[in-house]
């Protein structure tokens, strides 16, 4: 305690000069306009400077964890494109190649009819009816595109409806979305006769011009067996959130014209 009371003494010329100082400058910012904008605006700078400085050590910093989000997520993708280059079609045609990544620009989750506009177009290699997913599942359809842009009609979309099966039981039904909950899609045509449970996976049926056999949709969170019509009602929970989605990956199917002009004969 001593040796305190003995350092202010020592430095006591210097602490009267600084509390001098900080009273000056108080007095000067309160009373004079001039000193009041003049100190304002330094603290303005030294406050942009503080935050943008802030900014770049937690983004430097904060690199690391999107790096291994990023890292996850082509891992799962690579899972989800070997498993389709390596499944044993007796026709080769029937594979599904991932043929570019995407940005979104334009999302909406609100509306009856969502749609959502990504960064590539014709000049990227996209064109319309191509399925669109993420390492989660599926995203939707492409609608229209322009030479830079394209719309994708989202699963989030009242018009659109995906072939769907159940995972353990390949079960076929149709996934589509009422219009309510942006977190929940309706799975239809499953009917009563068949072994439901809540948990179940449901994955994309392959029977489409969009989406190979297999991909993720949702899980079944609820159902009601009660309908007079013979099917399920069933709620499934998207794996995707689609209220925060930033990269996209736009998937070809290689047999679309083969089957397209079969269908036309």
């Amino acid at each position: 305690m001593q040796s305190i009371i003995n350092s202010i003494i020592k430095n006591r010329n210097l602490i009267i000069y600084i509390i001098l100082s900080l009273v000056t400058f108080n007095s000067l910012y309160k009373t004079s306009s001039v000193h009041y904008n003049g100190i304002g605006k330094i603290g303005t700078y030294l406050s942009g400077k503080s935050s943008f400085f802030s900014s770049f050590i937690y983004s430097y910093f904060d690199l690391k964890d999107k790096n291994q989000r990023l890292i996850d997520e082509n891992f799962e993708l690579k899972k989800i494109e070997l498993k389709y280059k390596n499944q044993a079609f007796p026709d080769k045609s029937l594979e599904s190649n991932l043929i570019t990544n995407a940005s979104v620009i334009l999302n909406s989750i609100n509306k009856s009819k969502n749609i959502i506009v990504i960064d590539k177009g014709k000049n990227g290699g996209i064109n319309a009816e191509m399925g669109v997913i993420t390492s989660e599942g599926v995203i939707g359809i492409i609608k229209s595109v322009t030479d830079n842009y394209a719309s994708i009609i989202s699963l989030l979309n009242t018009d659109l409806k995906v072939n769907a099966i159940l995972k353990n039981s390949s079960t076929i039904g149709s996934i589509s979305w009422d219009g309510l909950n942006s977190k929940i899609l309706k799975l239809n045509d499953i009917p009563l006769s068949s072994s439901i449970k809540i948990g179940d996976t449901i994955v994309t049926g392959g029977m489409s011009f969009y989406f190979p056999k297999g991909i993720p949709i949702g899980a079944i969170i609820n159902y009601d067996n009660s309908s007079l019509e013979g099917y399920y009602d069933i709620d499934v929970s998207v794996f995707n959130d689609f209220s925060s989605l930033s990269n996209l990956y736009i998937l070809e199917r290689t047999d679309n014209d083969e089957i397209k002009n079969l269908l036309n004969d």
